[in-house]
């Protein structure tokens, strides 16, 4: 598992060296704001359960982590209107908006099962989803994470609203570059999360062999 662990770390930095090399080329006139091509949206509100009574209900703390182990993601009732409200699919960028890890984000992979997200969460989509990819490695880089964690605010702790979030300067890509681009991005992309799955698989028989063991 820790070999797995390293192959990712590996391809992840790969993979973001290439974002940050390719960002780097694109023309100074096109810079936009955050708000401007993405919408934004709090998460929904309810009490996480362990029983598979709804959706995974994805949290600060799932997001938190290295990666998410969807395995471990506990499950929320939700009726179905509010379903398609907050439901999950790929590309979404989801960010920590209050707390210690005010600001950390992930992008959801292709694999994901059905979830929707918490309101401690922001979800960002961009309008046009070609962009998706391009976005969502913007948004989980260290560069918008010490934005966002250099501006939020809160009396008790720091606070980021879409507000703030959208006031973030992004340099935008053509369309034609952008082919390319996500072309590229997505190799990196499809072999980081199916090691992830891998690593939630080894998890799953680690659990599994300990609660054998242990009833014995």
């Amino acid at each position: 598992m820790v070999e797995v662990c390293s192959v990712n770390d590996n391809l992840d930095a790969q993979m973001r060296a290439y974002f940050k090399e390719f960002a780097s080329h694109i023309e100074q006139s096109s810079v936009v704001k955050l708000k401007d091509h993405c919408s934004m949206q709090y998460g929904y509100t309810e009490t996480a359960t362990n029983e598979p009574v709804g959706s995974k209900f994805l949290r600060i703390t799932d997001i938190a982590q290295p990666y998410i182990d969807w395995s471990v993601v506990p499950y929320c009732p939700i009726t179905e209107e509010n379903h398609k409200k907050y439901v999950l699919s790929e590309g979404d960028i989801v960010i920590a908006r209050t707390g210690a890890t005010v600001g950390v984000a992930k992008m959801l992979g292709a694999h994901i099962p059905d979830a929707v997200f918490a309101s401690f969460l922001v979800r960002i989509k961009p309008n046009d989803e070609d962009y998706k990819y391009y976005f969502g490695l913007m948004i989980t880089s260290p560069e918008f994470l010490d934005f966002v964690q250099t501006n939020a605010g809160g009396s008790a702790q720091p606070q980021a609203n879409p507000p703030l979030l959208g006031e973030y300067e992004i340099s935008i890509p053509d369309k034609q570059t952008l082919s390319i681009f996500n072309s590229r991005i997505l190799c990196f992309l499809n072999a980081i999360e199916s090691n992830e799955r891998e690593i939630s698989k080894l998890n799953e028989a680690k659990v599994a062999m300990i609660e054998m063991l242990s009833s014995h």
